[in-house]
């Protein structure tokens, strides 16, 4: 009931309004972070996790994409063992690690709007009492990882309900996790907050209820960039094949047409790790807006008298001289 209840709630905003969105998110998202150096650290940590795996990944790609000139058979093999490391221990690891790290997030902002300097072992150490529900919260987001990864398997209203219940978690989750760090709450207890909150927000911060948090719109102007420079990673990849062979591959035997896959691995390499930062950021704007969010509605006497009028124009996404 619940969660249908939200679904209704929330709309999509235009794509212009949501880049809008995106540029003031960021721009006073980072307004806060400069209040705490330590704010960065968790942010930091994440980026480097995602950067590392898909270097491996991408290193693993070599041993396919060179096949015609070893053959080796045993480093093909050592390939396809560590997709299965990746798919199976490294990628399901990080999605827990990930959530600690929004959890160590979600306390040094707390602490940062409460006007108390804290550093980032602290924030470790306070969210090492709440690893469990945490580690729920990470389950939760990985098994919807997967779901989507296999939703092309399944019926049409199999793939209608996840991509309903990836929105709803979405939001649900940003909003568990300052009750579990802030509150520390059990999960249990957190879903008759959901329903209250819902009646009792005021009136000029629904409309944050239907923002898409930069994550959707930032994706689309990086997937337009990422197919025109992969049109021309191939272009120059054709031209290449005048000057070298490295690389070259014969896309059809009888018209004799080579490209090189290097410039377009190149291309797509630099892409997915751009991609996994900017995915990093987005994801903690998103838990530095909702543990604003959440200590303005549940702990408002909590924030420093400073920073109260700050945060009430940044929940409702307009500047101080509208």
């Amino acid at each position: 009931m619940i969660v249908s209840d939200y679904a209704q709630t929330f709309t999509k905003k235009p794509f212009k309004n949501r880049i809008k969105d995106t540029g003031f998110l960021i721009r006073h998202s980072f307004t806060i972070i400069g209040k705490d150096e330590d704010i960065k650290t968790p942010m930091i940590k994440m980026g480097i996790l995602t950067t590392i795996l898909r270097i491996i990944f991408f290193l693993s790609l070599l041993t396919i994409l060179t096949i015609q000139s070893h053959q080796n058979v045993g480093l093909i093999a050592l390939s396809v063992l560590i997709w299965l490391i990746m798919a199976v221990i490294l990628i399901p690891i990080r999605f827990f690690y990930d959530v600690r790290q929004k959890g160590n997030l979600c306390w040094v902002v707390y602490n940062t709007l409460c006007g108390t300097d804290i550093s980032y072992r602290d924030a470790v150490h306070h969210t090492k009492s709440q690893k469990n529900k945490l580690r729920a919260l990470g389950f939760g987001e990985l098994a919807l990882a997967y779901s989507r990864t296999f939703k092309k398997d399944t019926g049409i209203l199999i793939n209608l309900f996840l991509g309903f219940l990836t929105e709803v978690w979405d939001l649900l989750s940003h909003f568990m996790l300052p009750s579990v760090v802030i509150e520390e709450k059990k999960l249990k207890e957190i879903a008759p907050d959901l329903k209250s909150l819902k009646e009792n927000v005021p009136a000029s911060l629904t409309g944050v209820f239907g923002l898409d948090f930069a994550g959707d719109a930032v994706k689309q102007l990086l997937l337009g960039a990422a197919f025109l420079l992969t049109l021309l990673s191939v272009a120059a990849g054709w031209l290449l094949t005048f000057v070298s062979d490295a690389g070259a591959i014969n896309l059809f035997a009888n018209e004799g047409l080579s490209i090189s896959w290097i410039p377009t691995y190149i291309t797509l390499f630099l892409m997915a790790l751009v991609f996994g930062i900017v995915g990093k950021l987005v994801e903690s704007i998103k838990i530095i807006y909702f543990t604003v969010f959440y200590t303005s509605i549940k702990q408002p006497q909590n924030i420093s008298e400073e920073m109260r009028a700050d945060l009430t124009h940044y929940l409702t996404l307009s500047d101080t001289e509208e």
